[in-house]
């Protein structure tokens, strides 16, 4: 297993970044990669932890402060993809039309496999995808698949800023390793 500590501190670092875009862009969800986690739904907990942490404005270095924003975290491993969607609870009335459980089988179906395990709590839905060499489904390539649905997912629901937009400041997700 990878490093707990490592994951979190991945989860608090892009969970800074969640945050500013958020307040530069007015985006409140996210399609995250993850490296960290490996695939590992454990990990993909720690480091989401993170992410959602208060940011303590005294240290040295930012993390955290993602807790009130909807992400959709993917991580990739030697076998399996690791999929953990959460809504907070505020965010899910301010958005009822959004449910984590669409976001999730939205995923899901793009990237095949067979899911091994599926976890739902009130705000967190954790899912572990097997991949299958034998029939073409890498885990990487099905991140990247599933990847694209969770951003056709927000698209669709209008959870992004339209493409023509001059008004608006859009963050350039791709710099902190983030896809909307």
């Amino acid at each position: 297993m990878a490093d707990p500590k490592a994951a979190k501190k991945e989860g608090g670092k892009k969970g800074v970044d969640l945050s500013g875009m958020s307040d530069l862009g007015g985006v409140k969800f996210f399609n995250v990669t993850l490296e960290t986690p490996n695939g590992d739904l454990e990990l993909m907990k720690i480091a989401l932890e993170g992410m959602n942490a208060e940011v303590d404005e005294t240290a040295e270095e930012r993390k955290g402060g993602a807790g009130e924003l909807g992400k959709m975290l993917l991580s990739a491993g030697d076998k399996t993809l690791a999929l953990l969607c959460n809504i907070p609870e505020a965010l899910a009335e301010s958005y009822p039309h959004v449910k984590a459980a669409d976001w999730v089988d939205k995923l899901i179906e793009a990237a095949g496999g067979k899911v091994a395990s599926r976890e739902e709590s009130k705000d967190v839905i954790l899912v572990l995808i097997e991949g299958d060499p034998e029939n073409g489904l890498f885990p990487l390539k099905m991140r990247d698949v599933a990847s694209s649905a969770g951003f056709a997912f927000l698209r669709e629901n209008g959870l992004l800023p339209a493409d023509d937009s001059d008004d608006d400041y859009i963050p350039d997700p791709e710099a902190a390793g983030i896809e909307w």
